[in-house]
């Protein structure tokens, strides 16, 4: 190493043996460090032989005038340098310690060992120190969500006998800032999931959320983590079993109905398109009207186009842009018609006999019903009630098929600000973190029948309402068309910074490419080709939601 300090006004060259002679003719303090940590033996020895040959020297008062200013000089000489050697090494050492800081506390370290274990690693490999200099001691310890480093080190020292030499010190801290996160879980719940399919879902999903807990234990901030659950199939149960006996049929409000909802389903009404005849047919009314105190089951359908893959608030001025109750209605009596519980009540055609409303009156089903196919677990709300969390994915159940983007909406506007449920912070919110893990074992699917109504009844409607943006094609044309409604409303979730994981287990058929290029990034997409391995995914995407929350 070549030390160089700025003009004390005379030179120290060593020689081959470590001696030095002094000279005037330099304008810097040049030391060739050779030997390491014997620099210092060998320049004590240099001024030890130089005086030596001084005390003998009889040349004059020249000779007694160098000696004298050679004995207090060079201890002078060698302190500054010494202390020049002390404040630069501190400064390395200041350096390397903040730089390590830093880097651990950006980690996705936790506990107090690894945390220790990266500040270690970083800090040695960021120090740098002079030949003889040595590290005493370090240490990185978490502090809530702090990091605070120190580290001492004895400096490399030249005038050992004729100073003392403290070690230098150096501290840093750096604040963890823990982003706030909105997780929303929307699950496959479909029929091809029954067995160990959703029991392995059911385990890895509540790992997950333990996970996530124990992060956000973790912080100071309120209610660091959030998280939502939605199970999806062909449609999603936005309420339970909400009774209808104390419905105004006036003003079409009551007990456990939501405002978002339009239970006469204008805008089906304005396209021609309403599963009744009479027009503007109040659902709940109709429900109201039958025996039994009937209930609606709390499912929806899917919005109408372009609303079926937006956020956006329900309005007054677009009918279009409310939700309409789920309302599987009684098909005419064919044993063709899967869902035929009542009689028709009518005489005439199939569409005559289907749309009829008078048949509800005072009827009672007889197998099948109004929320036929909505038997799913309902949607859970952004909770911090981690326990109420997992009894609700323990209660899912597997029946129904497969519309992705159903589920994916409903999961959007679980950690939407918007209404219908306008529970999320507002995008932009600084420090905050909007995520969504969308996990499914299958393709889209619309099934096509050959009956008038050509498909089954679902969160989708019936193929000839439109909602689908078609009103027939057969089961390919129809899943196309799902898959790129799919592909839109993705691209309109990762617009607004949200981050998405997409999980897709065991599908044998169909391209990868879809749920992959609707992840936000190709490292957020899981091609889980054993159900088993599950739940490894699930903890893999655990630790990435972690390391999401350290403010970069």
């Amino acid at each position: 190493m070549r030390v160089i300090i700025a003009r004390l006004g005379f030179c120290l060259p060593c020689s081959a043996d470590g001696s030095f002679t002094l000279s005037r003719h330099s304008p810097r303090l040049i030391v060739n460090f050779k030997r390491g940590a014997d620099v210092r033996t060998s320049i004590l020895k240099g001024m030890i032989a130089r005086l030596r040959t001084g005390a003998r020297d009889e040349s004059g008062a020249a000779a007694i005038i160098f000696a004298m200013a050679l004995v207090l000089l060079a201890p002078l000489t060698l302190g500054v340098f010494d202390v020049y050697i002390g404040a630069n090494q501190r400064q390395k050492l200041q350096d390397a310690l903040d730089a390590a800081t830093l880097f651990a506390a950006r980690s996705s370290a936790q506990t107090q060992e690894d945390i220790n274990e990266v500040g270690q690693r970083a800090l040695l490999a960021n120090l740098t120190s002079y030949p003889g200099a040595s590290l005493v001691s370090s240490s990185f310890v978490l502090d809530g969500p702090k990091v605070v480093a120190s580290a001492e080190m004895k400096p490399m020292a030249v005038a050992t006998g004729f100073f003392q030499h403290a070690n230098v010190k150096a501290g840093a801290e750096a604040l963890r800032a823990m982003d706030r996160l909105e997780v929303a879980l929307v699950l496959d719940n479909t029929g091809s999931m029954s067995g160990t399919k959703l029991s392995t879902l059911k385990t890895a999903a509540k790992d997950l959320v333990d996970k996530l807990e124990s992060a956000g234990k973790r912080s100071t901030a309120k209610d660091p983590i959030q998280i939502s659950l939605v199970p999806f199939s062909s449609t999603v149960r936005v309420a339970e079993n909400v009774s209808v006996t104390n419905y105004n049929t006036t003003t079409r409000t009551g007990p456990g109905i939501p405002s978002w909802l339009d239970s006469r389903a204008l805008g089906h009404n304005a396209a021609g398109v309403d599963i009744f005849t009479t027009a503007n047919t109040d659902r709940f009314a109709v429900l109201k009207s039958m025996k039994n105190n009937q209930v609606w089951g709390g499912c929806v359908e899917s919005r109408r186009q372009p609303f079926d893959v937006q956020d956006t608030a329900p309005y007054s001025a677009n009918n279009d842009s409310f939700f309409v109750p789920y309302f599987a209605p009684d098909e005419p009596d064919n044993t063709w018609n899967p869902n035929n519980y009542l009689n028709d009540g009518v005489s005439g055609n199939a569409w005559v006999r289907q749309g009829n409303v008078a048949k509800y009156n005072n009827a009672t089903p007889n197998g099948g019903g109004p929320n036929n196919g909505c038997n799913l677990e309902p949607i859970m709300p952004l909770t911090t009630n981690m326990s109420n969390l997992k009894s609700a994915i323990d209660s899912m159940n597997a029946n129904g098929t497969t519309n992705i983007a159903m589920g994916l909406v409903w999961g959007w506007h679980t950690i939407s600000p918007n209404a219908p449920l306008a529970n999320g912070v507002a995008y932009g919110t600084k420090n905050h973190r909007k995520i969504i893990i969308l996990m499914t074992d299958g393709d889209n699917v619309d099934n096509a029948l050959s009956n008038h109504n050509m498909s089954y009844y679902s969160g989708l409607g019936y193929i000839w309402q439109g909602l689908l943006g078609i009103t027939s094609g057969n089961g390919t044309a129809r899943r196309n068309v799902m898959n790129d409604r799919l592909s839109l409303l993705c691209e309109n979730i990762k617009d607004k910074e949200i981050v998405l994981y997409t999980v897709r287990v065991e599908v044998k058929t169909g391209s990868s490419s879809l749920l992959r290029n609707c992840a936000t990034d190709p490292d957020k997409f899981y091609d889980v080709q054993n159900v088993s391995q599950l739940g490894a995914a699930f903890d893999a995407i655990a630790g990435s939601i972690d390391n999401l929350r350290l403010t970069k």
